[in-house]
């Protein structure tokens, strides 16, 4: 076994080992390479991949948090094959994660994960214990139907909107997201990476506009074939409790059928009573969960 830094040529099998682990998510090869060359310098990115028997069988990703101003904030992740677990891959892997957070001056760390009784405990056996939780669930958006939107408002692609007016209401949006480190300092930037991602579906994805052109909602998904990963969906405070996120989540579940789609999948904290009785009503049902632990280094 070998570990070695990831590049390029790794994107397809990291991609693989990544939809292994959550079949809910939705990555491509193209969004693995993109994401690893547009990290901004600030994050201290550490990308790893684990080979045996000539494939890569397991991923380690770390770097500090940029979209927070908590010092010392950082995130993990790793992921090994099935068929190489419980050969000291995944803590291998997680120890050089963990030396290259201290030395660059991490001091907490959080990874977000589908939820399995198998990780929960390997997490739990290093130190890790559970911050956050909430449901992954999913639906099929042919059964989406049309909804009226409020007087005053219009659901547009968007991909008609310019990213900078997306942004500051996505940004405004987040700082009421549940999450163990508040996302405070979410910068164009990191946005745009988002936003240009190979496999964000901006045409499905929905920005809700008021009369004078400012826009007020957003939620947004990314596609491949026949199943897709929704998300990122907020409405700025003062425009709230007028179901304006209900309007913009009918809408890219329908363009999302138009497209081929079957299966649309999210998830949200626990806490966050709204959105939960948002998707209830979009007709999303539970097919797992996803969970945040954190470590202090």
């Amino acid at each position: 076994m070998q570990i070695r830094e990831a590049d390029d040529r790794d994107a397809e099998a990291v991609a693989r080992l990544f939809r292994a682990a959550d079949d809910a998510r939705v990555v491509s090869a193209n969004g693995v390479r993109h994401m690893r060359g547009t990290s901004p310098e600030r994050a201290r990115l550490l990308d790893l991949v684990a080979e045996a028997d000539g494939a890569v069988v397991g991923v380690g990703t770390a770097a500090l948090n940029t979209e927070t101003t908590t010092e010392g904030a950082a995130w993990a992740f790793v992921t090994v094959d099935a068929a190489y677990r419980r050969r000291g891959i995944g803590d291998e892997l997680g120890r050089r994660l963990l030396d290259h957070l201290r030395e660059i001056g991490a001091m907490r760390i959080t990874s977000f994960f589908r939820w399995t009784e198998e990780g929960e405990r390997w997490a739990a056996a290093r130190g890790w214990s559970r911050l956050l939780s909430g449901p992954l669930i999913a639906v099929d958006p042919r059964i989406a139907s049309k909804l009226p939107i409020p007087a005053g408002y219009r659901c547009v692609a968007m991909a008609e909107v310019a990213p900078e007016a997306v942004y500051e209401a996505f940004r405004a949006a987040l700082l009421d997201e549940p999450t163990p480190i508040p996302l405070d300092d979410f910068r164009l930037d990191d946005f745009l990476r988002e936003w240009n991602h190979p496999d964000a579906d901006l045409e499905a994805s929905t920005a809700v506009v008021d009369e004078v052109g400012s826009v007020v909602a957003v939620t947004f998904l990314n596609i491949a074939g026949e199943r897709a990963q929704h998300g990122g969906t907020g409405t700025v405070r003062e425009h709230r409790s007028r179901g304006l996120a209900t309007a913009a989540k009918r809408r890219t579940l329908r363009a999302a059928a138009e497209r081929g789609v079957i299966r649309v999948t999210t998830s949200n904290a626990e806490e966050n009573a709204a959105m939960r009785a948002i998707n209830r009503k979009l007709g999303f049902e539970p097919i797992g969960e996803h969970v945040i632990f954190g470590s202090d280094l």
